[in-house]
């Protein structure tokens, strides 16, 4: 009992701090937002946090909103917070899927499906124009993600527009600003004026790059201003939305169809692109297992799984590098869920956040990385890989639980994938000294996207009139 409460006190710390995270996300784009400020201010006191000057700021609430963001099923009113709560439950083992997916049907019943709709008779297009709908764009998983994507589109099929809800701006913004056709920057748009821009440009495929991530703008899908619409790339679950006709996934991640409320169309070549691998020697006299996922990712069959292969590895080593390790209090915390496994403090090596672009050299100091549920990892699993570092993964049920297992699968490296617990240890403690095959997949995602993008166009004309 002790040591499932040791890892579950860390796991509910790691969700407050992550929920911490999206607040102040908000207040970096809006420092006066009194949601946020509340939000804030409740987390910071949940975490025992000191309460600072713009914790001061917060004003009169009665909602506990360090509680509310961590039930999906509390229905407060608020409709950012209880998105925000559905981004969250995907790292809770605890929820089962069913009732994940209904969560998500209830906030669309709650604050989307209500709103008035744009109508729709669309006619015959020789070329599509394509709308994309982020956040995100910018060095970020999804940013990163499209910038072999979005230059690769063929012009005489498709028009590129986006609208981009990202006030700070960088280099991979520049890239995928110079792929467009029509760039919008709306973050002072609400999602009202949104839809009408959107609706005013003549959309035919509105895309969601968000889901439930922060930021997201699914209330402006709510008002159907495409006649298609479609969810891909920065959430990989359900949206709950009854006016999203479609998600954007591949065979691996969505074997089933249950997961959804919309039409699931598998891309061949993946959700998320796969990357090149490279190969390696690395020889160790200790071998060295680490993970470089969200802090909030470790979960306590997590922290079980790994103990257990340390156990079985006894002379190996876990490396944990991420945000929050920094912090004496949290690795303590990590130390105890550890220890209440039987594993001693001198076998962890935890550190805090690496600069932009140097957490790569970490991968150096790794055998093999180790991928969490029930989020495994996307970029980190992709990182690993694109230096030579083999993933042991494990198969889960949920699409999030299986972004790895796609990736690998598709890299041709199907052999690190587990299916239970059990060869989990064993493909992790297999797979010290491999060194990986050099592969370079083909970049077909745009040309799979635009055949998608006109298949739902062709099915949406064929249909009867909104």
């Amino acid at each position: 009992m002790a040591r499932e409460s040791a890892a579950r006190r860390l796991h509910l710390a790691a969700r407050r701090l992550a929920a911490l995270d999206l607040a102040e996300r908000g207040l970096k784009d809006r420092p006066d937002d009194p949601l946020c400020l509340a939000w804030r201010a409740d987390l910071r006191k949940a975490l025992d946090l000191p309460i600072d000057a713009v914790a001061r700021q917060a004003p009169p609430h009665r909602i506990d909103f360090a509680e509310a963001c961590l039930d999906p099923f509390a229905g407060i009113g608020e409709s950012k917070i209880e998105s925000a709560a559905l981004y969250l439950a995907q790292f809770d083992p605890d929820i089962e899927d069913a009732r994940l997916v209904e969560a998500h049907r209830s906030w669309s019943r709650r604050h989307a499906d209500g709103l008035s709709r744009y109508a729709h008779s669309p006619g015959a297009r020789e070329r599509l124009r394509i709308g994309y709908v982020s956040a995100d764009l910018g060095q970020h998983p999804v940013g990163r993600s499209l910038l072999g994507t979005l230059p690769a589109h063929d012009r005489e099929k498709v028009e590129v527009h986006v609208y981009s809800d990202r006030l700070s701006q960088d280099r991979v913004t520049a890239r995928l600003r110079a792929a467009a056709d029509a760039w919008d920057d709306v973050a002072d748009l609400d999602d009202g004026s949104l839809a009408a821009r959107i609706h005013d440009d003549g959309i035919d495929v509105l895309v969601d790059l968000a889901g439930h991530s922060w930021g997201n703008r699914l209330l402006t899908f709510a008002s159907k201003p495409a006649p298609v619409q479609a969810s891909f790339l920065g959430y990989g679950a359900t949206t709950g939305l009854a006016a999203m006709d479609a998600v954007l996934s591949d065979a691996w991640e969505a074997p089933t169809a249950a997961h959804f409320t919309e039409s699931v169309v598998r891309l061949p070549s993946g959700r998320l692109p796969a990357p090149r691998t490279a190969t390696r020697q690395r020889y160790s006299e200790v071998p060295v297992f680490g993970s470089l996922n969200k802090l909030v990712k470790l979960s306590p069959p997590v922290i079980a799984l790994w103990a257990r292969l340390l156990r079985t590895v006894p002379q190996a080593r876990l490396l944990l590098r991420t945000q929050g390790l920094d912090q004496p209090w949290i690795r303590r915390l990590v130390v105890e869920a550890f220890a209440a496994r039987g594993i001693a403090e001198d076998r962890l090596d935890l550190r805090g956040a690496a600069p932009d672009g140097a957490h790569l050299l970490t991968y150096a100091e790794i055998d093999v990385a180790l991928d969490p549920l029930p989020f495994a990892g996307g970029v980190t699993t992709c990182d690993a890989l694109s230096v030579g570092v083999p993933v042991a993964a494990l198969a889960g049920a949920r699409p999030l639980a299986r972004q790895s297992i796609s990736i690998l699968a598709r890299s041709g490296l199907g052999d690190l994938i587990a299916s239970d617990a059990d060869s989990y240890v064993q493909v992790a403690a297999d797979a010290v000294g491999r060194a990986l095959p050099v592969t370079d997949p083909p970049a077909a995602q745009a040309r799979e996207l635009e055949a998608v993008y006109r298949q739902l166009w062709e099915k949406r004309r064929g249909s009867r009139p909104e």
